[in-house]
């Protein structure tokens, strides 16, 4: 795995948080990740192995709302509001949280929490993601 110093453009070139205990597993840029369903299949594979932890940090856009939940069992995901205005919805204990978000906020949806986002005003937030064993419904 190459890893370098930057700079590089998120909403372009995620980057793999690795391990801050494990020497193996460094932060590295995802190179030709295409932001669809086999580009996080092929970074799973590559860089979330069994006893190998780390996060996805990826900038992503969000013009309209959400189209589906979805639940990260492997570890809590951090969201941070760079532009815009929205509600993330989490389902806690048979009921809804409904968190209202705008530039600098910031949100943590828990490892196993269903999740999704009602978009206000087109919303750009950084997202630090396990994504192994991620999962999604319809909304």
């Amino acid at each position: 795995m190459e890893h370098g110093t930057g700079p590089f453009d998120l909403s372009k070139t995620p980057i793999h948080l690795g391990s801050v205990v494990d020497a193996d597993n460094p932060a590295v840029p995802i190179q030709g990740f295409g932001f669809d369903g086999e580009s996080y299949e092929r970074y799973i594979a590559r860089h979330c192995e069994p006893g190998a932890p780390g996060r996805l940090v990826m900038l992503a856009s969000s013009p309209t709302n959400w189209g589906a939940w979805e639940c990260h069992p492997e570890g809590d995901e951090i969201v941070i509001v760079l532009e815009g205005q929205g509600v993330f919805i989490q389902e806690i204990d048979g009921g809804t949280r409904r968190i209202p978000v705008v530039p600098g906020t910031t949100v943590i949806n828990p490892a196993g929490v269903w999740h999704t986002a009602d978009v206000e005003l087109a919303m750009k937030a950084i997202f630090i993601t396990p994504c192994p064993g991620t999962r999604h419904r319809p909304r």
